[in-house]
């Protein structure tokens, strides 16, 4: 693993600037990161040896994902949707298993294409016959980590999911993302869905200008975080990566994030899109809005449709991730499991079952949950 590479695609392009850049203008994110050159690929990798901080973000510790972050996404159930009596017995199972995970040091874990988002995008051209000497190579570079790969599911990676589980990985559960396919442009389906038709016309006629990331200066960077913080950390949950004006900037400068705002016409930007993409999907790990301003502006949903419209002019698909299910099954978005696929073969035997336990609990419970309840 270094940092440079014979062949540089724009993926190898941007994964080169993102590790250059580093992970410390994430906030809570504690990681030491690598670049995987497999003679073709440039691939991101972080790596994590366990007991960097309690708040370390999902993004790099599985014991956040899987303890942190389920017990806070519970907690909101049990109030948002009415379900406390299910909630409790729930989050008292997380808060047990919590502890065993950690001293089975779950944490400890190198993740392979780990951009540090929400959603991470794998080559479209990847066909993963390398993966047995990926698998090799890490395992033999860091014989007392798991080897893992985020951000998989089965519409967009069911060869990669099945050539990792034939090389004897894990397949984790995560979360349920929403999907819109964006094929057929203007005539998406999604788009004729009542709440999309709705969301076009209030885009058609709001007052606020689209401004591109290129138009942006240096001093809406600092607006641009305080917006995303409002939605994911206060809004949402404050494990969820804390991305700096710094973080931002580089990554619009760099090519790896596709800023657009939203300005009022008194100039002051009161949203924000950010897309990572590639070649076929598009993801929005950056959304923002100033949720002090009045719900009838729609400024969530104009971001929304911005997405939606995006996608269908790129005839792609554009992963929504998880997080506000009714707005997204309203607009047409298709459910998909998530799942982290990680290989433990070569750990000892009380950490392997861990992680094999962990899997098997949240096929059983966790999937029917996140099913059954639309989440």
């Amino acid at each position: 693993m270094f940092d440079t590479a014979s062949v540089l695609s724009e993926h190898n392009r941007m994964a080169l600037a993102f590790v250059r850049h580093g992970a410390g203008a994430i906030r809570n994110v504690a990681t030491r990161m690598r670049l995987l050159d497999t003679g073709m690929h440039l691939f991101p990798v972080s790596i994590n040896d366990g007991g960097e901080h309690p708040g370390n973000s999902y993004v790099v510790s599985p014991l956040t994902t899987y303890t942190g972050y389920a017990d806070y996404e519970i907690g909101q159930f049990g109030k948002t949707r009415g379900h406390p009596l299910l909630a409790w017995p729930l989050r008292q199972l997380v808060r047990r298993i919590g502890g065993w995970l950690a001293r089975a040091r779950i944490d400890r874990i190198v993740q392979v294409n780990n951009w540090l988002l929400s959603t991470n995008l794998y080559p479209p051209d990847w066909t993963g016959d390398d993966l047995p000497e990926i698998t090799h190579l890490l395992v033999d570079t860091y014989p007392d980590h798991a080897i893992g790969f985020r951000s998989l599911n089965r519409h967009s990676n069911a060869a990669l999911i099945d050539r990792l589980a034939a090389l004897g990985y894990v397949a984790i559960p995560s979360r349920q993302v929403y999907l819109f396919d964006g094929g057929d442009g203007n005539a998406s389906a999604y788009l004729r869905r009542r709440d999309s038709r709705n969301d076009a016309k209030l885009l058609a006629r709001t007052t606020y200008a689209q401004v591109s990331g290129e138009a942006l200066e240096d001093a809406d960077y600092p607006r641009i975080e305080h917006l995303y913080n409002q939605l994911y950390l206060d809004k949402y949950c404050p494990l969820n990566p804390q991305f700096s004006a710094d973080w931002l900037r580089a990554g619009q400068r760099d090519g790896w994030l596709k800023l657009t705002a939203l300005r009022s016409p008194a100039g002051r930007i009161d949203a924000v899109l950010g897309w990572f993409t590639n070649e076929k999907i598009i993801t929005t790990p950056v959304v923002g809005y100033d949720t002090a301003l009045p719900q009838k502006l729609g400024l969530y949903r104009l971001i929304s449709q911005i997405s939606l419209e995006e996608a269908a002019r790129r005839r792609g698909l554009l992963n929504m991730s998880a997080g506000a299910a009714d707005f997204k099954r309203q607009r047409g978005g298709q459910p998909e499991i998530e799942y982290s696929l990680v290989y433990v073969n070569h750990l000892p035997p009380a950490r392997q079952r861990a992680w094999r336990w962990l899997g098997g609990l949240l096929h059983a419970i966790g999937v029917p949950i996140m099913r059954k309840f639309k989440l």
